[in-house]
């Protein structure tokens, strides 16, 4: 077992008494289970909806609800973005990276500035309901010229990440983009973007098999979507995922952050569907969480590389990326939350 009874409730203890608001709110709504429509859950919301992060990522909106600026989530860009801004590029300041950020706080669509975020990435929306912006135009003359749209996953599947963990899973103008990235599920539970199968972008060579990176935004975005037509789909991504990491070494996967994978959001998906929970790489994962473990706290804390230390030689990634995909991830409340989080669910399953 992850952690048992005891320790569960001493996190607990250790999150009511130190948690900052957004995680404090999470803690009621996800661990224990508070009645929503309470006053102590008003009251709670209230806290996360003035708490500084709230305020910071909120001001830097601009008024058509999208964004493009750096800040404590990630640094600026190391360029300036001369073509302008789209929902998803420049990658980890715009609109569909920072969507996530604030629903993993609580927010959703019925907050007026996140529906006026997804209105904004709504304009996006190609007739066949694929997602792309000015950059990628010349995909319709792909389209034209082979009858067909290009299956090209990656940041269609950050899109509808970002709209269903917001809440807008079930809009009706979304569902035939949910029904396209499903259809694009390859046979072995993935996503992979057509030109990878011959070598014709980045990395240059064929691959065998399906993009880790894109089939954890895609499960994201079909799992948190909640429909249950993408519950098929979403089981076979999750199998990839897993599958994917067993195929590595036990040392290799012991990141918060390895090849596409976001391992600790992707344990809180296996752990609330049950999946894949008693697989080697899982329980690899859990056992190396544990070694952040101080029992006597109720807390973990995070024992990896700092943020500034990340080189794009050594790690494959830059400081700048590493501050945006480990922020509420690695903070000790944050870290505690999720870890908690997964054990209780777990317990479901013990």
């Amino acid at each position: 077992m992850f952690l048992n009874e005891e320790q569960i409730d001493r996190n607990i203890g250790w999150l009511l008494e130190h948690a900052s608001p957004p995680v404090l709110y999470l803690t009621h709504k996800y661990i224990l289970k508070t009645d929503p429509d309470s006053p102590e859950m008003a009251g709670l919301w209230r806290q996360v909806e003035t708490c500084r992060p709230v305020r910071d990522i909120f001001s830097k909106q601009n008024p058509d609800g999208s964004w493009c600026a750096g800040g404590a989530w990630a640094t600026k860009p190391s360029y300036s973005p001369q073509e302008g801004y789209e929902p998803t590029t420049p990658k980890y300041v715009t609109t569909a990276w920072i969507l996530p950020l604030l629903a993993d706080m609580g927010f959703d669509r019925h907050d007026q500035r996140i529906r006026r975020a997804c209105n904004y990435m709504l304009t996006f929306q190609w007739p066949e309901g694929f997602f792309a912006g000015a950059r990628t135009l010349s995909l319709r003359d792909q389209a034209d010229k082979k009858s067909h749209l290009p299956v090209i996953p990656c940041h269609f599947a950050v899109y509808l990440s970002a709209f269903a963990k917001a809440g807008m899973g079930a809009d009706p103008q979304l569902k035939k983009s949910f029904d396209l990235l499903a259809r694009w599920q390859q046979p072995d539970g993935g996503w992979l973007d057509e030109r990878h199968k011959t070598g014709a972008i980045a990395p240059y060579v064929v691959w065998d098999r399906s993009c880790p990176w894109s089939t954890y935004h895609a499960a994201s975005a079909l799992f948190h979507s909640g429909d249950p037509d993408y519950r098929e789909a979403t089981r076979r991504a999750l199998r990839f995922l897993v599958g994917h990491l067993a195929a590595k070494g036990e040392d290799d996967i012991k990141h918060f952050y390895y090849h596409g994978h976001n391992t600790v959001r992707e344990l809180v998906i296996l752990a609330e569907t049950g999946l894949g929970i008693d697989e080697r790489p899982v329980q690899v994962l859990l056992e190396w969480l544990m070694t952040m473990y101080h029992p006597d706290e109720g807390r973990f804390g995070y024992t990896g590389k700092p943020v500034s230390q990340y080189s794009t030689g050594i790690d494959g990634v830059s400081p700048r990326v590493m501050k945006y995909r480990l922020y509420h991830l690695i903070e000790d409340d944050w870290l505690t939350y999720y870890l908690t989080r997964i054990a209780k669910n777990l317990t479901n399953y013990g």
